[in-house]
């Protein structure tokens, strides 16, 4: 489909044609186009270092190549520019590359301030030696498609933005819409993703959506009163964006309107949740803490108006409320928290070397501290119960904010209620392990009964489902393999490296055996691993699903990451609760991957193609997870935005009931079929293509009588002597509904 709209800028006129952007946009206005294949294309071009790119032919045609070097790279390309770009309005960034050989790229799309990463075939993708923590690296031998292919997102462009050195939150924006933006290809150095040939890109478009609510996905819910699914996501280091009172250096002059802007784009992707952080690394991140004293009890936000707004803004696009907290007790000048009431066991300074997290403490084993977390909640949650559908509270611990404590008033209490009556010494604990063990569990059955206390809290005021969902994973990646190692199914390759400049402490682990071992659930469970004298293991004290296991409205968050940490059924099993599971996707943060060349860095890395689903269909095969998060390293979005429609509408279609695998359903063994009898609403059945690879028939056998729908589109689906015949792709979930 082709067409002309005319345009007009300061009295000028424009031409822009109607093309076909792809599913799901259709067609739409063509802003600006960049042939990055030729060396004459009029577009402002940098590139770092100055001969890091190649013109190559690749399947057949010629493409921009970012050729693997010893240190990391990028070129970048202005688009927009005089194109009459409107701020607040909503665009698709569209690029080309060929799915010839593994390769790793970051996208960076200053117009939005966003950085996500995709990788194809064997590419690690992360970077396999991470500057300050490890990756949890993977990489396996995805199918690659041997044609050309497009990545691309849909954004709300910001009224200002950064040159090429991205600040880090507040910091110059001084690019406007007329001058357009910078699209931005990098790559880490070679060491970092030994097998990558290269970010290639032959082609960089930008497309307007004239009406973005036409895109908006129609959601196919659980009828009433079937208990649903939810999505959502949280960010890190995001807001900075519109931190600051200058406004030349916040992206978005109106502030809220930026916080709209991703409740807009969660109805474009599916996701029915809205998540905001409240507390980062224990401090306010927008609201009122003057009910309970101000700066004296939470340290005052510049903005304290801000969540009240956002709440009324988003309020319009029907989403659920989940508000997130990495509470460390209030952080204020004479609060709680910074009296840091836990003390380690074998020293007094602090649990870890990293000063900045250890400013304060929550102990839960201290009735001041359910005090303390209530008037939180009452803050952030109570006092709007009326302006929002609040799901409950998402807690996350980061180091030393929940830590095991080992104060005098917590030997005290020890001895009160477990021990006779009789207290305890740090001494007698490190002296005699069976004893340790006992106060290891008084510790967490402290923690277990502190966040059934919060659920409850939150329930007693018009709202009996309030969940809380608690992470107690505080890395980024997710929990590492307690023996470490790259994870693959192609180990002659990788084994080659081991040794090679740059892979000195390479370690090869055979992906099989880590999962048949059941290696990832292990890792979970077991204490943190420490080093010198510090104490990690107190610092992040382990999950203990079993604690939860009959505790409903409670559920420790499951991490996932890579392949292997969605393998095993078990691993899912162990953290299932009466209300179902609780499952949330770590991204690394590739963190100053970039060494300054583009100011800071962060961003979150996906595979390509309908297999940047590959964790979510094998965590719905395996798990099942009723609630289904995302921690993002940075302003969140998702590219590859077809297939995350795709699996939100099939996911959020199946009520939030039990389901069991029916075994010998399919007739491919990577197709899972999972069933959901409901009460009187009749039976769902979630098809998972586990595989990495698309099925173009596959034949199940639906062992109940009726008309079978879709359920996410409501299409009737024919069916012969109880057998149904679907295609499916590659990591694709598909909803059925048998009335």
């Amino acid at each position: 489909m082709l067409g002309i709209v005319i345009g007009l800028m300061a009295g000028a006129t424009w031409a822009q044609a109607t093309v076909d952007a792809g599913e799901p946009f259709g067609a739409l206005p063509l802003i600006d186009e960049v042939n990055c294949a030729d060396p004459a294309d009029s577009h402002e071009f940098v590139c770092d270092p100055p001969d890091a790119t190649a013109i190559e032919t690749l399947l057949g045609r010629p493409c921009r190549v970012l050729k693997p070097s010893e240190a990391a790279s990028f070129f970048t390309y202005r688009v927009g520019q005089g194109k009459g770009l409107k701020p607040g309005a909503c665009y698709v960034l569209s690029v080309e590359y060929p799915e010839d050989r593994a390769r790793s790229m970051f996208v960076g799309n200053r117009g939005c301030e966003t950085m996500l990463g995709f990788a194809t075939g064997a590419a690690v993708g992360d970077a396999l030696h991470g500057k300050y923590t490890t990756s949890n690296p993977e990489s396996l031998r995805y199918p690659l498609s041997g044609k050309y292919q497009t990545w691309q997102t849909a954004f709300y462009l910001h009224d200002r933005f950064p040159d090429l050195n991205q600040p880090r939150g507040e910091g110059p924006r001084p690019m406007l819409p007329a001058d357009g933006f910078y699209v931005v290809i990098s790559q880490s150095r070679a060491a970092n993703d030994p097998l990558s040939a290269g970010a290639a890109v032959s082609q960089i478009r930008l497309f307007e959506v004239p009406e973005p609510e036409r895109l908006w996905l129609d959601l196919k819910l659980p009828p009433a009163p079937l208990p649903r699914r939810h999505v959502f996501y949280r960010e890190e280091m995001a807001d900075g964006v519109v931190q600051s009172r200058d406004e030349t250096q916040r992206g978005v002059t109106d502030d809220i309107a930026w916080f709209e802007y991703k409740a807009r784009l969660m109805r474009f992707w599916g996701f029915n949740t809205y998540c905001k952080d409240l507390l980062e690394f224990g401090h306010n991140q927008g609201w009122d803490s003057g009910p309970y004293g101000g700066t004296d009890w939470v340290n005052q936000s510049q903005t304290p108006d801000r969540w009240p707004k956002i709440l009324e803004r988003i309020g319009k696009y029907g989403l659920d409320v989940l508000p997130y907290y990495e509470y460390a007790g209030s952080v204020g000048q004479k609060s709680l928290g910074i009296r840091k009431r836990c003390r380690p066991l074998t020293r007094d300074d602090a649990y870890t070397h990293i000063s900045w997290s250890e400013i304060a403490n929550a102990d839960v084993t201290d009735p001041d501290t359910l005090a303390d977390a209530k008037k939180v909640l009452d803050c952030t949650i109570l006092r709007y119960q009326r302006d929002a559908r609040f799901l409950g509270a998402w807690l996350r611990t980061r180091p030393s904010h929940i830590p095991i404590g080992f104060g005098e008033a917590d030997l005290l209490r020890f001895g009160w209620e477990v021990n006779d009556g009789v207290a305890v010494t740090r001494e007698q604990l490190k002296a005699d392990p069976a004893l340790l063990r006992r106060y290891y569990d008084w510790w967490f059955a402290h923690r277990h009964d502190f966040l059934v206390a919060l659920r409850d809290y939150l329930r007693q005021w018009d709202n009996p489902e309030a969940v809380i969902l608690f992470t107690p994973d505080t890395s980024e990646a997710g929990y590492s393999l307690q023996n470490g190692g790259l994870v693959t199914d192609d180990t002659a390759t990788w084994q080659a490296l081991v040794g090679q400049p740059g892979q000195e402490k390479l370690k090869v682990r055979p992906c099989e055996e880590v999962v048949r071992a059941g290696e990832y659930l292990t890792s979970m469970l077991a204490p943190h691993f420490n080093w010198g004298d510090w104490e990690w293991q107190h610092s992040c004290p382990e999950p203990d699903p079993a604690r939860y296991r009959d505790t409903e409205g409670v559920m420790l968050t499951y991490s996932m990451s890579r392949a292997y940490t969605v393998a095993a059924p078990e691993a899912f099993e162990a953290f299932r609760t009466p209300g179902g599971l609780a499952a949330v996707r770590h991204y690394f943060l590739n963190e100053h991957e970039m060494n300054e060349k583009l100011g800071y860095f962060v961003g979150d890395m996906e595979r390509a193609g309908p297999c940047c689903m590959a964790i979510e269909a094998r965590a719905m095969a395996n798990g099942d997870p009723r609630y289904l998060g995302y921690l993002a390293s940075n302003c969140f979005n998702r590219g590859f935005p077809q297939y995350v429609r795709r699996f939100c509408a099939a996911f959020l279609a199946l009520p939030a009931l039990p389901s069991t695998v029916l075994a010998g359903a399919s007739d491919d063994p990577e197709v899972v079929v999972r069933r959901i009898d409901t009460p009187g609403q009749g039976t769902y059945f979630a098809v998972v293509n586990t595989g990495l690879s698309g099925k173009a028939k596959v034949t199940l056998e639906v062992p109940v009588e009726g008309a079978v729908e879709d359920a996410a589109s409501g299409q009737t689906l024919p069916r012969e002597g109880g057998r149904l015949t679907l295609s499916l792709d590659a990591c694709e979930l598909r909803s059925l509904h048998v009335r």
